[in-house]
């Protein structure tokens, strides 16, 4: 994606260490907007009854902070799962929404021949070229920018690439034909004997077409990204051509990581790296000119606390995220130094809880037999191919991890918990609002 790259990564900060904290599409996005984890918010899967858009509760979110400092605000694309509950209704805090209805767990029809809520009316789109779903929302993504260039304004460009059934614009049909398959050591690793039972099940039933199939998805995956990569260079060239490109925050990010035959698995909701990782570059020149990586461990719930403060924008008390901006301009002493990760429904694979630092994974599957226990050095097995857990030497780190996780955990006030600790890191307080309100705000 050169223009992620040149664009973003070349003139922003770049989150090398960058997670989510549910590896699912709908608890992620939940966690997104509301800056909480999923035993939080309360959406824990994709659909009914854990989850699905159904379940979220809309009214404290980003875009409702932002609209009351005099915020426009707009969502172009995927909302959350069983989108077509909320048809034709549009959630609160949202000026402009024109989002996919998804038939239920059908996602053949999002790249072609599917359906928009257009502020609450129902528009359906056909089969040609012009139709291409990508495409189709970077227009109006465009358009909403050029027609806020005056106002503060908060948009959400979210294409379904490179979702399966990850359709490519006609135009990159075959762009990576010949690209070299994708296999890193822990691609259909030989020794599952100490993994969880689901691992072994799918080891049992991958055949080599299968394996083949993966290697075909991941090129379309692939190609259906270059029209994402297209519209990040047109929504910067329009940011420049209104001179806003200084003054604008571009952030470009995911929902969750997935497996291409990691582990032998092709599909997230688990807590292996691949499902967990997100890319997550923040573009803002007139803060931070020159571009950085940065290796401190961030998360999706990060983000809407960020930029509610970027936006002088109020955040409640229940959030658990923590803005990034203290870390950046150099005011937080401490930064956090774990994580949790949750996954909470899975047919094949298995509900599971982990705790992660820089160093150590720690995953417990709930499952009642098999391998449900494992252990991970970091640092010197970043692939997780070799489970210590059931090794004795290791049963302290166990332990510390396993309390860690108790403390991190549905039990805790974690949000309580982690803005007092970052509290006390700080070195001044937060400066409030990055763009004083006028008198038109």
């Amino acid at each position: 994606m050169p223009s992620v790259e040149h664009e973003l990564v070349d003139r922003g900060v770049e989150f090398q260490q960058s997670f989510v904290t549910t590896s699912l599409c709908c608890p992620s996005r939940a966690s997104l907007y509301s800056g909480q984890y999923a035993h939080h918010h309360g959406v824990r899967s994709n659909f009914p009854p854990l989850g699905g858009a159904g379940v979220f509760d809309p009214t404290s979110t980003l875009p409702v902070w932002l609209s009351a400092v005099g915020y426009r605000t707009a969502l172009f694309g995927k909302y959350m799962n069983a989108n077509y509950v909320l048809a034709p209704k549009v959630p609160p805090g949202w000026d402009v929404w024109q989002t996919f209805v998804e038939d239920g767990g059908d996602h053949s029809r999002v790249y072609f021949d599917y359906t928009l809520n257009e502020n609450g009316h129902l528009v359906s789109y056909g089969t040609k070229p012009s139709d291409y779903s990508t495409d189709v929302l970077a227009r109006r993504t465009l358009d909403f920018i050029q027609s806020n260039a005056d106002r503060p304004f908060f948009v959400v460009y979210a294409p379904f690439a490179p979702h399966i059934p990850s359709v490519p614009a006609p135009r990159h049909v075959g762009h990576f034909k010949d690209l070299p398959p994708h296999r890193p050591p822990n691609w259909a690793e030989a020794d599952v004997s100490k993994k969880p039972d689901w691992v072994k099940s799918m080891k049992a039933i991958t055949h080599p077409e299968g394996l083949a199939a993966t290697d075909q998805l991941r090129i379309h995956m692939l190609e259906s990204l270059l029209a994402v990569d297209e519209a990040v260079k047109a929504f910067v060239e329009k940011l420049e051509s209104l001179g806003l490109g200084d003054d604008t925050v571009v952030i470009f990010t995911s929902d969750n990581g997935f497996h291409w035959r990691e582990h032998w698995w092709i599909f997230k909701q688990v807590a292996y790296e691949e499902a967990i990782r997100v890319p997550l570059v923040l573009r803002y020149p007139e803060l931070f000119p020159v571009a950085s990586a940065r290796d401190e461990m961030v998360l999706n719930i990060d983000l809407a606390p960020t930029l509610a403060e970027l936006g002088g924008a109020r955040v409640p008390g229940n959030v658990d995220g923590v803005s990034l901006l203290g870390l950046l301009e150099g005011r937080m002493r401490k930064w956090r130094q774990d994580f949790l990760e949750e996954n909470f429904t899975g047919l094949i694979s298995r509900p599971s809880t982990a705790i992660r630092t820089k160093r150590w994974k720690f995953i417990k599957t709930h499952e009642d037999h098999g391998v449900t226990e494992e252990l991970y050095d970091l640092a010197s097995d970043p692939y997780e191919l070799h489970n210590l857990a059931l090794d004795t030497s290791h049963a302290a780190t166990v332990a510390l991890l396993k309390a860690r996780m108790a403390e991190l955990g549905p039990s805790a006030d974690l949000g309580r918990e982690t803005r007092e600790r970052y509290r006390q890191g700080m070195e001044h307080p937060p400066t409030g609002r990055y763009r004083p309100a006028g008198p038109d705000d």
